[in-house]
């Protein structure tokens, strides 16, 4: 047939929006074309012709392919699908409730448990699954033929196979189903035919079909739920986001074509793992949860103690299986019950051998009561016995027994007295005494009875525990125990040895006085000892020392650590250099350092020194810094280090430990005290609260006075951490602040700060010119100074800098500052002329 005869029966494709198209336009289209003879390709042909896109083709193709698989399956050459697992089914519900309960059982079907019921779909197909619409099957043809269908059941419960017709399957198990089939399909495949067949059928299912299931009652969420037909009633209950408070446990009804399926009683799947009336799910079906009937409390120490709810032929018994029973302190003899009877409470107790015939009742309320926190039989041994504990009385234990029982005494156990504390009838103690020595000797008895406590005292408790004191230039300061006949030698030795800045000092042994014959004048009674160069006592080192002496090792007064300055800039040999003595001066660092090169600024010249507020390192964490470089010098090389420089290294990391626990607890107080004084001044007297307190600041010099005459009052003494800075000769000036254009501007000599001021676009309508001033290269300061109504600047020097500030903010005054400063000023008039 020609294009033309085609054009006259179909619609022109290249005017119709393809996506726009339904379903039953294109199916309409497709009997056309079958009407007039054309195949699908033929369709697609005629499009194209008519100048339809490339999309627009595939896309038509695409849905003709869809449209036509939805009637008819096709029979391929190959399996349809190369994994046949059933997509899983997706819970799109949120968290509904959150409340926690003491309701047994209640929590499993709520969101935010982990335990969600979803059945696995890919599990083998039950023997007793019935096929309905919406379910998905595959069909295998193999053998001396091979074909492959997948189809899916319509509404009307039928597939349609490819030159074969509609076969109708629903209704029908999956053995049904496949003899359906076969039946039907061996009309085209003899092979199928016959005691002795060459070609074989299975038929298997695919995607299961989803069914409508109506969840009511007390539930979170009544409703109808989509859900798998593989689902069983707990997978609703799920759904519906579990059972509320008022709800049944025990009693939820299945119900399908009006017709009650199944009783579920969630307390057999809580206990046993399952239940015979969860059953799986069809289209239709209803889940009716019932308010609760008989629900009773249990408290106390069983194992799960909350509300329960029980059948009316269950009994105590059954109650206590669904706790878990007893807990291991239960009072198993009795439960205690509280029962409404009558208009009012009453209170019953259960004796063990009721709790199987004991019939509950709701409200009850069972109370399991813990064992009594006491012993029956009990006796107790303390203090110098080798065994201290609890014992049992037995039949009848003596002190002396006990004694034994706790394997002795020890070797400082006190013989003179022992106690034994009795609790009598009305609980009240009274104590008993006894000479230890007689107990042991046998001279002396006592029979124990329930709940004594016998004492036996050491020696060492009943006295003050003693010890010795270290302090000062040792290397482990601190407490040590006190040994009879321990000697000043001895305390060193344990105390690490004396340190270095000790050699030449001395030793102070500071005694507690306890003569009786003292007027109450003196603290203490004093020992002195001196120390060599070598670290070694000079006078008694045996010296024997007394119970809570108190030793401190002073340092030898002569003994300094190295001090540093340092020159920097143009000078012939900058760095540090170690003060000689301290009478050192400026000068004396500059003649050491070669002094000065042919492009020294000298007017220039700063002296950085520390202020209070600078953070000295104390003589501990600059002795850690020392080790740590040692230390880091052997860690570059460890696989070279001999045997002895491991021990050293073992050494000194021994030592960083000890001097860091001794800096974390040590305060240099006097450097401390100071800092806080001067702080405290400064805040008191300050106009504002933000003042930033400096650790170290620039002192302006005058280095040429100092050059040409060494020693003068400009030649200032120097100390410990001061830098010296020479920089080299500058040729500009600096401006800075509240200028048009603040810049650097090349010194001219002679010219005024106006000159500069000018070069910069003059002052900003901000500035404060009065308060112009100028830092010299040096660190000094000069300012304006004003006279009348003349301003005198200061003069810019090469390398000085010129700052101009700004003005302070303007305070609007208000108008009810106004009205408040005239009132007053009324009020002020009218007092002044009732005076007169």
């Amino acid at each position: 047939m020609s294009v033309g005869l085609t054009a006259q029966t179909l619609p022109d494709f290249s005017s119709v929006d393809v996506a726009s198209l339904s379903d039953q336009q294109i199916e309409s289209y497709l009997k056309q074309a079958q009407a007039i003879g054309y195949s699908e390709e033929d369709l697609l042909t005629l499009a194209k012709s008519q100048g339809v896109s490339t999309a627009q083709l595939s896309l038509l193709n695409s849905r003709i392919s869809s449209i036509r698989s939805l009637r008819v399956s096709q029979a391929l050459g190959s399996p349809v699908e190369s994994s046949r697992l059933r997509k899983p089914y997706l819970d799109s519900l949120e968290v509904v409730s959150k409340k926690e309960t003491n309701i047994y059982g209640l929590s499993i079907f709520r969101k935010g448990s982990f335990l969600s019921f979803q059945t696995n779909q890919n599990i083998p197909t039950p023997q007793d699954y019935i096929l309905g619409a919406g379910d998905e099957v595959y069909i295998d043809v193999y053998g001396a033929s091979e074909s492959y269908y997948q189809a899916k059941l319509n509404p009307d419960g039928t597939i349609v196979l490819e030159n074969i017709g509609p076969v109708a399957l629903s209704g029908l198990s999956i053995e049904e189903a496949e003899k359906r089939v076969k039946d039907r399909l061996s009309a085209s495949y003899d092979g199928m035919k016959g005691s002795q067949p060459n070609t074989f059928l299975n038929l298997s299912l695919g995607q299961v079909r989803s069914v409508n299931v109506n969840v009511i009652g007390h539930v979170e969420i009544p409703g109808t739920y989509n859900l798998s037909a593989l689902n069983t009633a707990f997978n609703a209950l799920y759904a519906a986001g579990g059972i509320t408070e008022l709800g049944s446990l025990r009693e939820v009804k299945h119900f399908r074509n009006n017709k009650l399926v199944s009783t579920i009683d969630i307390y057999e799947f809580l206990q046993n793992g399952f239940s015979e009336g969860d059953n799986r799910l069809e289209s239709g079906d209803v889940i009716l949860v019932q308010p609760y009937t008989n629900r009773v409390s249990l408290k106390g120490a069983t194992k799960i103690s909350g509300r329960f709810e029980l059948k009316a032929d269950e009994t105590l018994a059954d109650l206590l299986n669904y706790a878990g029973g007893f807990s291991e302190n239960a009072y198993a003899a009795s439960i205690k019950l509280n029962r409404i009877q009558d208009g009012e409470k009453r209170v019953a107790d259960i004796n063990s051998d009721q709790f199987d015939v004991f019939t509950i009742q709701a409200g009850d309320e069972y109370v399991v009561s813990e064992v009594l926190n006491r012993y029956s039989n009990r006796v107790v041994a303390q203090g110098a016995v080798f065994r201290p504990g609890n014992y049992s009385l037995g039949q009848g234990l003596s002190l002396r027994e006990l004694i034994e029982k706790t394997d002795g005494l020890r070797p400082d156990a006190f013989m003179s007295r022992g106690i034994i504390k009795r609790t009598t009838e009305d609980l009240s103690t009274e104590t008993i005494a006894f000479n230890l020595q007689n107990v042991i000797s046998g001279a002396q008895d006592f029979d124990l009875q329930r709940e004594d406590v016998v004492t036996i005292f050491s020696k060492n408790e009943l006295k003050e525990e003693s010890f010795l004191e270290v302090l000062g230039e040792v290397n482990q300061p601190g407490v040590l125990d006190f040994s009879q006949g321990a000697t000043l030698n001895d305390v060193l030795l344990l105390a690490g040895g004396v340190s270095t800045s000790a050699s030449g000092g001395s030793i102070e042994v500071s005694r507690r006085i306890l003569s009786d014959t003292q007027d109450g004048f003196s603290l203490s009674e004093t020992f002195v000892f001196n120390i060599d160069l070598e670290g070694k006592i000079i006078e008694d080192g045996e010296f024997k020392l007394s119970p809570y002496d108190q030793i401190v090792i002073r340092k030898n007064p002569n003994y300094k650590r190295q001090q540093l300055v340092s020159i920097e800039g143009q000078v012939h040999s900058p760095g540090q250099y170690a003060l000689k003595n301290q009478g050192e001066r400026i000068s004396d660092l500059l003649s050491r350092s070669g002094g000065i090169n042919q492009f020294a600024f000298v007017e220039g010249a700063t002296l950085i020194r520390k202020t209070e507020f600078y953070e000295e390192p104390t003589d501990l964490e600059k002795q850690i810094d020392d080790l740590i470089n040692l230390q880091d010098k052997f860690d570059k090389s460890p696989d070279l280090l001999t045997e002895a420089e491991l021990a050293m290294l073992s050494r000194i990391e021994n030592s960083i430990l000890e001097l860091e626990k001794r800096d974390a607890s040590n305060q240099n107080l006097s450097n401390y005290a100071k800092r806080e004084r001067i702080k405290e001044v400064i805040e008191r007297n300050a106009l504002t609260s933000n003042i930033q307190l400096k650790q170290a600041e620039a002192i302006g010099i005058d280095l040429q006075s100092i050059i040409d005459a060494p020693g003068s009052t400009s030649d200032l003494l120097l100390e410990e951490g001061d830098v010296l800075i020479i920089p080299k000769k500058s040729e500009t000036v600096r401006l800075r602040g509240k200028l048009l254009y603040p810049t650097t501007s090349r010194f001219v000599e002679g010219k005024s700060l106006k000159y500069y001021i000018n070069n910069a676009g003059g002052f900003d309508y901000r500035a404060k010119k009065k308060g112009t001033y100028v830092v010299y290269a040096n660190g000094e300061v000069a300012r304006t100074r004003s006279f009348l109504f003349m301003k005198f600047y200061p003069k810019p020097e090469t390398g000085s800098e010129i700052i101009v500030p700004s003005k302070p903010l303007k305070v609007p005054v208000r108008i009810q500052d106004v009205i408040g400063i005239t009132s007053g000023l009324a009020t002020l008039a009218l007092v002044i002329s009732q005076i007169k």
